[in-house]
Protein backbone atom coordinates (compact mmCIF):
# COMPACT_ATOMS: atom_id res chain seq x y z
CA UNK A 1 0.00 0.00 0.00
CA UNK A 2 1.07 3.73 -1.45
CA UNK A 3 0.11 6.60 0.56
CA UNK A 4 1.61 10.03 -0.29
CA UNK A 5 1.19 12.38 2.86
CA UNK A 6 2.66 16.60 2.67
CA UNK A 7 3.13 18.05 5.71
CA UNK A 8 2.68 21.75 6.43
CA UNK A 9 4.37 22.07 3.03
CA UNK A 10 5.82 25.36 2.14
CA UNK A 11 7.36 26.42 -1.06
CA UNK A 12 9.02 29.99 -2.09
CA UNK A 13 10.24 31.37 -4.81
CA UNK A 14 12.15 34.43 -4.11
CA UNK A 15 9.77 36.20 -1.92
CA UNK A 16 7.01 34.98 -3.49
CA UNK A 17 5.09 31.92 -1.65
CA UNK A 18 3.88 29.75 -3.96
CA UNK A 19 2.65 26.93 -1.41
CA UNK A 20 1.62 27.91 1.86
CA UNK A 21 1.72 24.80 5.09
CA UNK A 22 -0.01 22.39 2.26
CA UNK A 23 -1.11 19.40 4.34
CA UNK A 24 -2.78 16.74 2.35
CA UNK A 25 -3.21 13.03 2.26
CA UNK A 26 -3.26 10.50 -0.62
CA UNK A 27 -4.17 6.89 0.15
CA UNK A 28 -3.45 4.31 -1.94
CA UNK A 29 -5.99 3.89 -4.83
CA UNK A 30 -6.94 6.95 -4.51
CA UNK A 31 -7.84 9.65 -7.58
CA UNK A 32 -7.32 13.28 -6.16
CA UNK A 33 -7.51 16.47 -8.77
CA UNK A 34 -5.13 19.64 -8.51
CA UNK A 35 -7.44 22.52 -9.62
CA UNK A 36 -6.64 26.17 -9.29
CA UNK A 37 -5.97 28.92 -11.75
CA UNK A 38 -2.67 29.06 -13.73
CA UNK A 39 0.36 29.78 -11.58
CA UNK A 40 -1.69 28.89 -7.82
CA UNK A 41 1.06 26.45 -7.16
CA UNK A 42 -0.50 22.75 -8.86
CA UNK A 43 2.65 22.31 -11.00
CA UNK A 44 5.29 23.08 -7.97
CA UNK A 45 3.47 20.74 -5.80
CA UNK A 46 3.70 17.69 -8.02
CA UNK A 47 7.12 18.72 -8.41
CA UNK A 48 7.52 18.65 -4.81
CA UNK A 49 6.31 15.00 -4.30
CA UNK A 50 8.39 13.88 -7.54
CA UNK A 51 11.77 15.70 -6.02
CA UNK A 52 11.89 17.82 -8.63
CA UNK A 53 11.66 20.54 -6.88
CA UNK A 54 13.20 21.57 -3.16
CA UNK A 55 10.95 22.73 -0.20
CA UNK A 56 11.47 24.98 2.02
CA UNK A 57 9.24 23.58 4.40
CA UNK A 58 7.23 20.92 6.01
CA UNK A 59 7.50 17.44 5.33
CA UNK A 60 6.84 15.14 2.12
CA UNK A 61 6.33 11.64 2.92
CA UNK A 62 5.69 8.55 1.10
CA UNK A 63 4.50 5.50 3.07
CA UNK A 64 5.31 7.12 6.43
CA UNK A 65 8.61 8.06 5.60
CA UNK A 66 10.26 11.78 5.22
CA UNK A 67 11.70 11.67 1.48
CA UNK A 68 12.39 15.46 0.99
CA UNK A 69 15.84 14.84 1.59
CA UNK A 70 16.02 12.00 -0.96
CA UNK A 71 16.98 12.20 -4.84
CA UNK A 72 14.04 12.49 -7.37
CA UNK A 73 15.62 9.15 -8.48
CA UNK A 74 15.41 7.92 -5.06
CA UNK A 75 11.32 8.41 -4.75
CA UNK A 76 10.16 5.53 -6.91
CA UNK A 77 7.86 8.33 -8.16
CA UNK A 78 7.06 9.75 -11.89
CA UNK A 79 5.38 12.15 -13.73
CA UNK A 80 3.47 12.91 -17.10
CA UNK A 81 4.30 15.79 -18.05
CA UNK A 82 1.11 17.85 -20.42
CA UNK A 83 3.66 18.90 -23.19
CA UNK A 84 5.50 15.45 -23.80
CA UNK A 85 8.78 15.23 -24.86
CA UNK A 86 10.35 12.23 -26.29
CA UNK A 87 13.91 11.85 -28.08
CA UNK A 88 13.63 12.43 -30.99
CA UNK A 89 17.00 10.15 -32.62
CA UNK A 90 15.14 6.72 -30.45
CA UNK A 91 12.23 4.74 -31.70
CA UNK A 92 9.12 4.26 -29.93
CA UNK A 93 10.75 1.31 -28.16
CA UNK A 94 13.97 3.25 -26.95
CA UNK A 95 12.03 6.27 -25.83
CA UNK A 96 10.70 3.57 -23.19
CA UNK A 97 13.60 1.93 -22.39
CA UNK A 98 15.45 4.66 -21.35
CA UNK A 99 14.09 5.55 -18.35
CA UNK A 100 13.76 1.46 -17.27
CA UNK A 101 17.53 1.25 -18.02
CA UNK A 102 18.16 4.01 -15.81
CA UNK A 103 16.60 2.74 -13.15
CA UNK A 104 18.75 -0.97 -13.45
CA UNK A 105 15.66 -2.77 -15.07
CA UNK A 106 16.67 -6.27 -16.57
CA UNK A 107 16.59 -6.62 -20.63
CA UNK A 108 13.82 -9.43 -19.67
CA UNK A 109 12.01 -6.92 -17.19
CA UNK A 110 12.14 -3.82 -20.44
CA UNK A 111 11.12 -6.59 -23.32
CA UNK A 112 8.38 -7.94 -20.79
Amino acid sequence: MTQIELRGVQKFFGAVQVIKDLNLKIDDNEFIVLLGQSGCGKTTTLRAIAGLETIDGGDVLIDGKPVQHLKAADRDIAMVFQSFSLYPHMSVYENIAFPLRAMRKSRAEIDG
